[in-house]
């Protein structure tokens, strides 16, 4: 089988992953299947089931009458699932243009016969995809996670995970994977996982800059501040130097050169990612070594945010570290001839040019 016949199999594949995906992430914004509570009463025909979604609710008696509502109170659970009301929608616009965009520049369509502008179209289609997965999954996992923690418990009845929230899930890894096999067919995994990384990178700068704490906690705070925000500007020149040494933008003519920005980038995309790695560490030594935050509570409070600095630094780190390995690892390829320079025909030989 030829190379490009493989190629063009993994992008088939990518973009039917990403519309099965869409077609999840539609189903789960219609469906009122988010939550379920169950009041349990002496009569089983009293008994009723409680199921929430996004915009209506819908109770089921025990004699299985079945009446749905729009929402017209803001109850707990409608204020728990306001963040998946933005985050939902702009997930299925996303994949719709992402789909939009992979049907055109498929290599299987031909709708546009250059590459250069095919390779564009996918790369921003896997973009596209790998957003709408991170918008799926950020909003059911924090629900799941307000479900089963004892805050919610404090809701009259038993929640419990309801279908779409595992359908979300499904919906979030088809886009990603989706996402991802369209940017390894046009070699740009690397920058991609590299520009994300950065974008998290962003994320736990913020958190460390807006979040101040009180003078106890000023000195780790201001060595997390450094941290973030020196491996913050790293990514940032990674990704300025992505934007010039891809090949689809042909900013760069010759090949040799393009390598070079490409072993650079992944360099200063491995050092975010080590900066970021330090800052989980020093975090998780904080959690496990401090005693006050156990009986103070405003120490209590900070370690909420703690938790959730470590979490974005342990994905940006990943993320760093396996997109710049990926463009470093690029320099060991086989050396390919500068397209700046052009080749002289071979000489003619009258050893085999005979009659």
């Amino acid at each position: 089988m030829d190379i490009m016949d493989i190629v063009e199999m993994v992008e088939v594949v990518g973009i039917a992953l990403g519309v099965i995906g869409l077609i999840l992430t539609i189903v789960i914004c219609a469906l009122p299947t988010w939550i379920v509570t169950t009041f349990i009463a002496d009569n089983s025909a009293n008994t009723e089931v409680i199921l929430y979604g996004l915009w209506m609710s819908c109770v089921t008696q025990g004699t299985g009458q079945t009446q749905c509502e729009v929402y017209n109170s803001m109850l707990y659970w409608e204020y728990v699932l306001q963040p998946a009301r933005a985050m939902i929608p702009t997930a299925m616009i996303l994949g719709v243009l992402g789909v939009m965009f992979s049907m055109v520049g498929a290599k299987c369509t031909n709708c546009i016969k250059e590459k250069t502008s095919q390779a564009k179209l996918i790369i921003i289609a896997g973009i596209l995809f790998i957003l709408a997965g991170i918008l799926i999954i950020i909003p059911v996992s924090l629900l799941a996670r307000s479900i089963i923690s004892d805050s919610s418990m404090r809701i009259k009845g038993k929640p419990e995970l309801g279908a779409s929230l595992y359908f979300g899930w499904v919906a979030a890894a088809l886009l990603l994977i989706g996402g991802v096999l369209l940017c390894i067919t046009v070699g740009v995994f690397g920058w991609t996982m590299g520009i994300f990384g950065w974008i998290s990178s962003l994320v736990s700068c913020c958190i460390s800059i807006l979040y101040y704490p009180a003078p106890p906690y000023w000195g780790m705070w201001k060595v997390l501040m450094t941290i973030t925000s020196i491996s913050s500007t790293l990514g940032a020149l990674g990704v300025m130097g992505s934007i010039f040494g891809t090949r689809c933008c042909n900013c760069i003519k010759s090949n040799r050169i393009r390598v070079k920005a490409r072993f650079v980038v992944g360099i200063f995309f491995i050092l975010a990612g080590i900066l970021q790695f330090t800052t989980e560490i020093v975090v998780v030594h904080y959690l496990i070594t401090d005693v006050q935050r156990q009986i103070d509570n405003f120490a209590k409070f900070i370690v909420f945010k703690l938790v959730i600095l470590a979490e974005v630094c342990s994905w940006s780190a990943c993320m760093l570290l396996i997109g710049g390995t990926i463009l470093c690892c690029s320099i060991f390829k086989r050396n390919q001839p500068d397209s700046t320079t052009f080749s002289q025909p071979p000489a003619n030989n009258s050893v085999f040019n005979r009659s």
